[in-house]
């Protein structure tokens, strides 16, 4: 597939684009027995905020121009976990309960968990689209699996949401973008 995807209903943005390979090829070398395929971080980016709103969030360096912080999570809405704040509000900006971060949607804690520096300048930041999908990459890979095994990439995507329908919008994108045929509405359960 070419670097830049732009064009079309399967666009993704350049920038967005070069976030998710270059995560693949550090876990290729960190490692390499997860098979990490950059379209598997894609699935989750367009899930998760439609590459950051299209790219039109983030700069040439995967910044985004303001932090994307999610609804405080304490149980309002059906399904939601409540979770008490677990970074005195560092990252998410509440000191009750944690917020998702960035455009991977990280809890805090599983953010400081896993956090890599996708980028190389020494700071692992949510709010940056190479650190963050480094981040994913680090988090679904974790105890060993292995992305070639679709059972485990089941597992792994579901320990990132415990949704059966995000799961299969997460793979239906996935499978998406490394064939480039849009996916058909019914793969594409809702979510709730």
């Amino acid at each position: 597939l070419p670097a830049s995807m732009a064009e079309g209903a399967l666009g993704i943005p350049s920038v967005s684009v070069a976030a998710y390979q270059n995560a693949e090829r550090i876990l290729a070398v960190e490692k390499p027995s997860c098979n990490m395929h950059w379209t598997l971080l894609a699935g989750i980016g367009r899930v998760e905020s439609g590459h950051a709103n299209d790219g039109k969030d983030a700069d040439a360096n995967g910044n985004l121009y303001k932090p994307v912080i999610g609804l405080p999570l304490n149980g309002s809405l059906p399904g939601q976990a409540v979770i008490m704040d677990t970074d005195g509000g560092a990252l998410d900006g509440d000191t009750v309960y944690d917020r998702a971060v960035g455009p991977m949607q990280f809890i805090p804690s599983t953010w400081n968990q896993y956090a890599g520096d996708g980028n190389g300048d020494g700071i692992a930041d949510p709010q940056n689209l190479f650190d963050s999908a480094l981040t994913t990459g680090k988090y679904l890979c974790d105890g060993g699996l292995n992305m070639q095994d679709v059972t485990q990439v089941a597992s792994a995507i579901h320990r990132y949401n415990n949704s059966a329908a995000y799961v299969a919008n997460v793979l239906a994108w996935s499978l998406g973008y490394s064939t480039g045929i849009v996916p058909a509405a019914s793969d594409l359960p809702r979510i709730h």
